[in-house]
Order: structure tokens, then C-alpha cells, then sequence
């Protein structure tokens, strides 16, 4: 984790590079929305990652530690300050991730995790930050096959950083086919074909970093000129709430659970291929699809001081979400979840804000008020930086209101 964490500010220049390159040669790969809304749900796993103890370590300690002497019988000896040995284990991570990651796409209940980083409508650096919360903590099943050759939980961490470091340069636009890599790894352009959702495309090129386990398991599509990538996922998220967009298709399943009348529905829809629903559930609460003939993104339009300030607020939260990465273990577990809290609601509110949702105008002073009560949680050295940005916020937010309503009046009269 400490791999991916030194990472960000890297990951964060790459995205502000791209994104001056958008607009100085006008590629139109970028929106303030959709970039934000991927940013958030990145801010959002990261955060939520430090509230709770991952089950994968939890669960493969135990059972390394009872392996043991099965280890020391074959000479399993592993070492990070071997490269060979972090190599091979990277190679052994990949090819479990690439079936952790198909079967992301082919059953129920594990797509319902792995969608929040297919919901973005937009391709560029910003989508590979756009990862689930991990909240069903259900992905360490398929790494447990690593016991078997002796690898280390710390090895696995390390193998598993550089995996998911290595895709964020694939999720770009702007670099062509790359002939001789396309045979053997992830590039930008089989990655692309992995976002798309054409129905040529749809649960293609699952590896992580070797294309090569898709060309041996048949799962293998190459980009097509004719056929150009259209992005996100078939049953829209139309938000940008980042906790909406963890529990898209969880809720989806959980009404379809509660509504059929069919039992064995009920506990099995969870494990069936991913779009199953049971008959009844779809008759009474049909979901369609996106028509991809005629697809519009999701782009609903707010007034310019709105974006601004929506924005500048995101700078506010990945500022302190980067903070708190850094310094989370010094705080007080009570401390440590009041201030997740209140980044989780601030994210949500950001992102309804984006949507043009009504509700925000209430919302929004009370997430500020929440912020004044938080004070008392703070060392006092920042207390006058979070008094400050309270203000500036709450002037803001006023007169946004304020002149909103004048737009409101104008309107009306015209």
C-alpha cells in the first residue's frame, strides 16, 4: 500500500500533463465532471481503505503461517531484495489477477464491485483512479492460490502494487497501438477495448499487466479503426456521487432480491452471470440498457461559478485525503472515522453538486456547519487553516446562492 501511496503525487502530475495537453491541442478527452467524479471515487477507496483491516491479510497470515513446514520441506525461501524473486512474483500475481478480474465481469455479486471503474463515460488518466471501495472484500479469495508456491503476504502486497501501478499509464486515448507490446502486454490500446462497452469489445483483455493470459484463454479482442470505443456501462450511473456509484448495481441486486417472489432466486441471483435478474424483478422494475446507436454522456450542465467552486473544493479534499495518508496512524481511531465521515459526505455532496441535484443547497451549508463542529478534533496549529477554508467556503457557497436566484429571476422576466 505504501507503493501506491507514494505514487498519487506521480499519478497527479500525469493527470494535470494530460490534461494541459486537452486543452492546449483540444483533444476534448476531459470533463470537469467526469474527472472529478472519477477522482472522488479514488479518494473515496483510498479513505475508506484506512478504516478497516483487509481480510486478505487477515485470513493468509494464518494460513502461511500453517504452511510452514510444507515451505521449509520444498525450499520456499522468497526475498523482495531479489529482483528475480519479485519479478516471479509479479508474473504469479498477474495470472491470478487476470481470473479475479474475468470473473469481476462474469458473476453477479463480484461485478457489482469491480463496475465502479467502468462507469466513467470519459477515457484518460483520471479513469484508472477510479477504483471501488472494496467494501464486500471479496477479491482475496483468488490470491489465495499463491499459498501454494510460498509467497509471502508482504510479497503479495508488493507484486499486487506494482500490477495496479503499471495500468494507470494504459488508460489513455492518446497513445496509439504499439505493435510488438500489444503481443505480450497491457497497452492503451487492448485496454481501451477493455473499457468499452461496443458489443464486439464487452469482457475483453482482462490482464493486468500480460495481454498474453487473454491470448491463451481466448479472451483476446484487438482494437478495430472501424469501430471506435464507446465508454462506461450499459446501465449508467448518471451521477457523480462516488458512494452511489459503489452501490449501483449492490442496490440493484439487493431490490431484485427483495422483490421476486422466487426463493431460490433470492440467494442465488447474487452468484448468477452478471445481469441476471429474475423475471418478475425485471418486469416490474425494468432497467434499460444504453442505446449505443444513439449514446449521449451523462453531461448535465451548471452554472460556471458552480463548477468552479465544485472543483476548487475537490482540490480541498484530495489535499487533505493526501494528508491523511500520510499521518492517519497518529490519530485516534475515533478521530481517524470522524474525519472519513465527513470526507465521505463532503465527496457525495460534491458530486450531487455536479449533478445539479436541488438538494445540495441544503446540503451544502450543513457540511460546512458539520466542518465548524469538527473543529474541537483538531490539533490546535489547524484550527485557523480549517476556520479559514470554512469561511471563504460559506462566502462562497452564499453568494452562489445569492446570484443563482438573480439567474432564476432573469430567467422568469426574459
Amino acid at each position: 500500500m505504501d507503493l501506491i501511496t507514494f505514487a498519487i503525487p506521480f499519478f497527479l502530475i500525469a493527470v494535470l500533463t494530460e490534461l494541459a495537453l486537452d486543452r492546449w491541442k483540444g483533444w476534448g478527452v476531459y470533463r470537469l465532471n467526469d474527472a472529478l467524479g472519477n477522482l472522488s471515487t479514488g479518494i473515496l477507496s483510498r479513505t475508506l481503505g484506512l478504516t478497516y483491516k483487509s481480510l486478505f491479510l487477515i485470513i493468509y497470515l494464518p494460513l502461511f503461517q500453517l504452511l510452514q513446514p510444507y515451505y521449509q520441506a520444498v525450499g520456499f525461501n522468497w526475498s523482495l531484495n531479489n529482483g528475480w524473486h519479485l519479478l516471479l512474483a509479479v508474473l504469479a500475481y498477474d495470472f491470478c489477477y487476470y481470473w479475479k478480474h474475468r470473473l469481476c465481469h462474469e458473476v453477479n455479486v463480484f461485478w457489482a464491485e469491480h463496475l465502479v471503474h467502468h462507469q466513467s463515460e470519459d477515457y484518460n488518466l483520471t479513469t484508472a483512479l477510479r477504483q471501488s471501495s472494496g467494501g464486500l472484500q471479496l477479491d482475496w479469495v483468488f490470491y489465495l492460490p499463491l499459498l501454494l508456491i510460498g509467497l509471502p503476504a508482504e510479497m503479495v502486497i508488493a507484486a499486487g502494487a506494482i500490477d495496479l501501478i503499471y495500468q494507470f499509464w494504459v488508460h489513455t486515448q492518446k497513445i496509439p497501438k504499439i505493435r510488438w507490446m500489444e503481443w505480450l502486454l497491457i497497452t492503451p490500446s487492448n485496454h481501451r477495448v477493455h473499457h468499452a462497452q461496443n458489443q464486439v469489445y464487452v469482457d475483453k483483455n482482462y490482464g493486468g499487466i500480460l495481454i498474453l493470459w487473454d491470448r491463451l484463454f481466448g479472451t483476446y479482442q484487438e482494437e478495430l479503426e472501424q469501430e471506435p470505443c464507446i465508454y462506461g456501462v450499459r446501465k449508467p450511473l448518471n451521477t457523480f456521487d462516488p458512494l452511489a456509484a459503489n452501490l449501483q448495481h449492490l442496490k440493484r441486486m439487493a431490490q431484485d432480491a427483495w422483490y421476486t417472489k422466487n426463493w431460490w432466486d433470492k440467494f442465488t441471483l447474487w452468484f448468477r452471470p452478471t445481469g441476471y435478474r429474475p423475471a418478475d424483478a425485471e418486469a416490474a422494475m425494468p432497467v434499460p440498457s444504453t442505446d449505443l446507436a444513439h449514446f449521449q454522456r451523462f453531461d448535465p450542465q451548471i452554472r460556471r461559478g458552480l463548477r468552479f467552486y465544485a472543483f476548487a473544493q475537490h482540490l480541498c479534499y484530495s489535499t487533505a485525503t493526501l494528508a491523511l495518508l500520510w499521518y492517519y496512524q497518529s490519530l485516534a481511531s475515533g478521530a481517524l472515522l470522524t474525519i472519513v465521515a465527513l470526507l465521505v459526505f463532503s465527496l457525495v455532496i460534491n458530486g450531487r453538486i455536479l449533478d445539479n441535484h436541488p438538494l445540495t443547497k441544503y446540503l451544502e451549508p450543513l457540511r460546512l456547519a458539520l466542518y465548524a463542529g469538527g473543529l474541537t478534533l483538531l490539533n490546535a496549529q489547524f484550527v485557523p487553516i480549517l476556520a479559514t477554508y470554512i469561511t471563504i467556503s460559506a462566502l462562497a457557497w452564499g453568494w452562489l446562492a445569492i446570484s443563482g436566484k438573480e439567474d432564476t429571476v432573469a430567467v422568469v422576466c426574459d
